[in-house]
């Protein structure tokens, strides 16, 4: 008899647990990546430091030149983890490193996407607005309404710098990326209309009934890009998902008119681990990134 007053609970607990991995997954995933492979510090005092800035329906850290400074350049990052992941702390150590090559530096966070367990918790209204489709409308909201804050941050709201890791590439599809001044994706999804049957069904749940085909077209790198002109730098692992990495690969990268696309492809590191390595003097994308940021700067 006692041993049953062990067993269920200790089998209540178990199903909790395994529930809870399963609905955070992407979660763990970036934290124990970046736990494992702990970025660069920002390098910046706190008073160059702005966190949880509204902006319309979406947060963002903001890491900016000393006052009395020249108006720099706007980079704004964006992060991945098909919106059940995807933490702007993770991603602090690129606002130093972007104040460092000449930018102010936005660090974008939207809301996730709940997984099954939790999902009963919220209406459907609440469910859509947190749908990749709107989030991405959301982002494009932000690059708009971003120009205001430029004489706060000490950044020329005409001058604006995109950077996205894996899922976060799809949310720029919706923003004017012709206007962008230079883009750098890192282990970008490249297609949904193509990559869309090769990914996880759990990796799916802020798209599933929400997402159009013509939605899935217009949010796709592979379709969006075309429409840009300026330097493009795609960053890549041979260890990343087959996927992410076979697309990189192959990805048909042609702009009419526009600035040949950087594209590089490393071998050691995969998806987050890639993206936290960057800035470190190890990894081998850290000076091309640096670079093309440098160059991109002055445009």
């Amino acid at each position: 008899m006692k041993s049953r007053y062990i067993i269920l609970p200790l089998a209540f607990l178990t199903l909790l647990t395994f529930g809870f991995i399963f609905d955070n997954v992407f979660s763990i995933w970036e934290q124990a990546s970046y736990a494992r492979f702990k970025p660069v510090t920002t390098g910046l005092p706190s008073a160059q430091i702005a966190r949880d800035v509204q902006v319309a329906d979406v947060t963002a850290d903001f890491y900016y030149p000393p006052a009395g400074q020249a108006k720099r350049p706007l980079l704004i990052v964006m992060h991945g983890g098909f919106l059940q992941g995807g933490n702007k702390k993770n991603y602090a150590y690129l606002g130093g490193l972007g104040v460092r090559q000449g930018y102010a530096v936005a660090i974008v966070q939207l809301k996730h996407y709940p997984g099954v367990f939790t999902r009963p918790l919220y209406s459907a209204e609440s469910l859509r607005a947190r749908s990749l489709v709107a989030q991405s409308k959301n982002l494009a909201t932000f690059v708009r309404e971003v120009t205001k804050l430029g004489e706060r941050f000490g950044f020329d709201g005409e001058k604006i710098h995109m950077m996205a890791h894996g899922s976060g590439a799809l949310l720029i599809g919706d923003a004017d990326v012709s206007k962008f001044k230079s883009i750098v994706l890192v282990s970008p999804i490249w297609s949904l209309k193509e990559n869309v049957t090769k990914i996880a069904p759990m990796q799916l749940r802020a798209l599933e009934g929400y997402i159009t085909d013509a939605d899935a077209l217009r949010l796709s790198p592979s379709e969006w890009v075309k429409a840009t002109k300026n330097p493009l730098l795609l960053i890549c692992s041979e260890r990343d998902l087959p996927y992410i990495k076979d697309a990189c690969a192959s990805a048909k990268l042609e702009r009419t008119a526009a600035t040949p696309v950087t594209r590089v492809i490393v071998q050691r590191p995969s998806h987050f681990e890639l993206m936290f390595h960057l800035g470190s003097k190890i990894e081998e994308a850290t000076e091309p990134l640096k670079k093309f940021l440098f160059d991109s700067a002055r445009l």
